[in-house]
Formats: structure tokens, sequence, C-alpha cells
């Protein structure tokens, strides 16, 4: 695996306290070709309360611009730096999705909550909020804003059933990511949560091995992402060992790059 597309920096508020340079530095060291800085956006019409922060400031973004377009130049003979977010899909929010857009190369759809920070899907998620879920993300591919879909499977985090909701929201995911021609990351980082009990079995909740049979079934495009939050993460090729155990016998359609604007 020689490109990651999905890193975090400090101003998230919960990845570690280090210069942007550190991630650069660990990436070239472990030989990728292309690191894709994708930070938590911000939205300016929410207040952020430092004891909740888990994102950057809004007023922290021309910041974050600037320090990763410095890190393009400084290292552009020895990888590719990429700006971008990570971003959850309202569509009223659409012309500022769409200005961010055009001010960088990569957007990421990672979808967390139902409304700004508000009822995190990994931590409660009925039969009604997952269709939902699925309902937003489908909407977010539909608008073209995407280039990549985060944890698409993210929403078993806060389930202990797979049901036929979970199968209708995996199947709305899949054939829009197909039809729009957008890769699902196989995210790297669902292993810090550890294993839960999901249908009285054992396993993670994400990468969660049903979703990805629905995916293979659709032929859609798939890709690891470190999900970094600590430059020593891009370190770790374990972590895509454990992931291929918990997918293995699924014919996935593994790409390794995506064709950046």
């Amino acid at each position: 695996m020689m490109n990651n597309y999905h890193t975090h920096t400090k101003r998230c508020h919960h990845a570690v306290d280090v210069a942007d340079e550190e991630y650069v530095l660990s990436a070239i060291s472990a030989g990728f070709d292309t690191l894709a800085f994708t930070d938590h956006i911000p939205f300016i019409t929410v207040p952020y309360p430092e004891e909740h922060q888990d994102r950057m400031d809004y007023r922290e973004m021309d910041e974050y611009l600037a320090s990763i377009a410095h890190l393009k130049e400084k290292y552009k003979d020895q990888i590719t730096v990429l700006a971008g977010f990570e971003f959850e899909y309202y569509p009223e929010y659409l012309e500022y999705y769409q200005l961010l857009k055009k001010k960088t190369d990569i957007m990421l759809l990672g979808q967390h909550n139902l409304v700004p920070l508000i009822k995190d899907y990994g931590i409660y998620n009925d039969d009604d909020g997952v269709i939902t879920y699925a309902t937003q993300v489908k909407g977010c591919l539909e608008a073209k804003l995407a280039d990549i879909v985060a944890h698409p499977d993210y929403f078993m985090l806060g389930r202990n059933q797979w049901t036929k909701a979970c199968e209708e929201a995996a199947h709305m995911i899949c054939h829009a990511s197909k039809e729009h021609h957008i890769p699902l990351e196989i995210n790297l980082n669902g292993l810090r949560h550890g294993k839960r009990l999901i249908d009285e079995k054992e396993c993670y909740a994400y990468p969660y091995r049903e979703f990805w049979k629905i995916a293979a079934m659709y032929g859609c495009q798939a890709l690891y992402g470190y999900d970094a939050h600590d430059p020593l993460t891009l370190q770790e090729d374990w972590r895509v060992d454990r992931v291929n155990e918990i997918l293995n016998g699924i014919k996935l359609n593994i790409i390794d790059e995506i064709k950046i604007k």
C-alpha cells in the first residue's frame, strides 16, 4: 500500500499533539507515494466548547490549508502531499462544501452524525437511523462532493445486530458507490474500538464483514485508509494484515490510487 488518503492533525482535538510535518516524515519513512491530509471539517455556525471539541475550529482552517500547502512544496520531490477535509453531508451546507472542494485536492465523506455534532451514529443507531445514515451517504454521492466514502460501515459501531435495515443500507451505499464511481474505504482504524458482540458474535464493528460481502457483489472499488491520528499509525502494517483476516475470502475490487482532480 503506497497511498493514504485519510490523515488527521492536532486541530481535530482527538489526534496527538504533533506538527503536521511529522505525518509527512512518517509517510516518507514508510514508503508512501501519496499522503492526503483530510482533517475534520469545521462548521462556522457550530460552537466548539473546548471540553467537547472534536474537530478543528473554523478559525483554524486557513492556517491548516497553508500548512499543508507548505509541506506539499517542501517535500514535492519525495512524496505527493494533498490537502482536503473529512466531512459529513448535510444538504443545507451544499454551497460551503462546493467552496471547500474548489480550495482543496480531495474531499472524504465520513458521516458521523445525524446533524452537526449531534447524534453520533457510532453511539446508538436504530433501524431508522441506519437508513437515514445510508440516505445521507447516497445524497452526498449524488451531489458529486466526495472523492472517497470513509468507513461506510461506521453505522455498525452503534449496533448490536445486523438486521434487514442494515442490509438495505449497505445496498443503498454500495449501489451509489458503483453508480457514481466513488470508492469505499476499508478503514484500518476501526480496530481501535476493539471487539464487541454483534448478533452474539464477538467481532469488530468496522470493517464489518457482512457489509463488505455486499460491496463485493456490486464490484465497488475499495481502498485501505489508515485514518491516522498519530504519525506512527502510518508505520503499522499489521493493521492491513488484521483487516485482511476479517475480510478473508471476500473478493473485493481493491485499488490503491484514486485520480485527483
